[in-house]
């Protein structure tokens, strides 16, 4: 489907409508604009891949439009709308006018609550962060210790190197999924959820004793998301 910048006005949420500014965003990897059909009236575009890579997978949170809200910082709302995550490029894209359209100015955005879950927009989260470890996170748990979870997908082509680091020789583009847990104190900023000693040099006095225990007698791993969740929520209770 077509991917533009929409310049985000309340003109999303049915109120006064604005001047939109609308550019188009970067052809994928490897593609090139071939044709365009619609489609039980939605707008899309055909590519055609230069020397035929094949891409295996999506960069999709969900592929299909799922029912979403958006909430600007001002406390204004939209009605229901199908929403869709685009995890490879990190913009939301909603259909509007028969057409797919990226939210291009997300800071205006409160949250947005999508299949069930809440999206904030934060490009400073992780303040010495590269930007792709920033921008939109789920927002797990809320609390003195908030969770947050950020997906990542990378666009790799598969194939053997010179160097024998790896690959199956496949020649062909895979996304790669990727995930964080970033913890964010009330008075503090957000860091990675990684290891036991980590998130204990993060505590102090009873409270890290207590966690350790906690940790121990529960068997938390840190690269399972149920045991973050039940470990931060652990964390709040005490």
């Amino acid at each position: 489907m077509k991917g533009v910048f929409l310049f985000f006005t309340v003109c999303v949420f049915s109120f006064a409508c604005l001047a939109q500014d609308l550019k188009t965003v970067e052809v994928p990897r490897g593609a090139q604009r071939q044709s365009k059909q619609v489609v039980d009236g939605i707008t899309t575009h055909n590519y055609t891949k230069k020397s035929n890579v094949p891409v295996n997978g999506n960069p999709y949170f969900e592929q299909d439009f799922l029912p979403g809200i958006l909430e600007l910082n001002d406390g204004s709302k939209s009605d229901e709308m199908p929403i869709r995550y685009n995890i490879a490029s990190d913009a939301f894209e909603v259909i509007q006018s028969s057409d797919t359209l990226s939210l291009n100015q997300p800071y205006k955005l409160k949250q947005i609550i999508y299949d069930d879950r809440v999206f904030i927009f934060d490009p400073e989260l992780r303040a010495k962060a590269e930007r792709k470890y920033n921008g939109f996170f789920e927002l797990k748990v809320k609390g003195e210790l908030s969770l947050y979870i950020k997906r990542n997908k990378d666009l790799l082509l598969d194939s053997f190197t010179s160097n024998y680091q790896g690959g199956s020789g496949t020649k062909e583009y895979y996304y790669v999924d990727k995930v964080s847990y970033v913890g964010k104190f009330n008075d503090g900023s957000g860091f990675l959820i990684k290891s036991k000693k980590e998130f204990l040099d993060r505590v102090d006095g009873q409270e890290k004793s207590d966690i350790k225990s906690f940790i121990k007698k529960n068997k938390i791993k840190f690269k399972s998301e149920e045991d973050i969740v039940k470990l931060v929520e652990y964390v709040n209770s005490i």
